[in-house]
């Protein structure tokens, strides 16, 4: 579907190459990609809280004069920010692990586009298993700071919901 979009024969090519900006095989691409593959994961955590959130303090909020960017910093955004936080979280961990989109839209250009994720795939494919397996830890540590993070945000969750 990008590079349906954003390619060079794609519906938004000629704008795109009018403005000198590149999407396909580079990070803007790459951006959009993770993007399109993970914020549903944002969205899975977001529309339960959202369901039992209570309308009346907006609503109070509305009577009391604020305005809606006021309205959502100060009433919406306190109400959902486990959930938020909760959902960026999972959308860190599934992009650190992304390998099919990226993989189609970045080109795996060595030294421009290339993630952690690709380097571990052709290295292994070039028979270097050093630095694939070294690669691989890293991601391996990264994913166990994550879930660090997680299990932290859970601590603070309970510890306010328990207030």
């Amino acid at each position: 579907m990008l590079m349906l979009l954003y390619g060079r024969a794609g519906w938004f090519a000629q704008f795109l190459a009018e403005n000198g900006i590149n999407v396909v095989f580079a990070f803007p691409g790459m951006a959009i990609a993770t993007m399109f593959i993970t914020l549903p994961f944002i969205v899975r955590e977001l529309i339960p809280t959202l369901e039992q959130m209570d309308l009346a303090q907006e609503e109070a909020a509305k009577t009391l004069g604020a305005n809606p960017l006021q309205v959502f910093w100060h009433v919406t955004l306190p109400n959902i920010r486990w959930g938020l936080v909760y959902g960026v979280i999972l959308t860190n961990a599934r992009a650190m692990g992304e390998f099919g989109a990226v993989s189609v839209i970045s080109g795996n250009i060595i030294g421009r586009t290339q993630t952690l994720t690709l380097f571990v795939e052709s290295a292994y494919k070039e028979y270097n298993s050093e630095a694939a397996f070294a690669a691989a830890v890293l991601l391996s540590c990264l994913a166990l700071a994550t879930l660090w993070v997680k299990d932290k945000v859970e601590q603070a969750a309970a510890a306010e919901a328990a207030k």
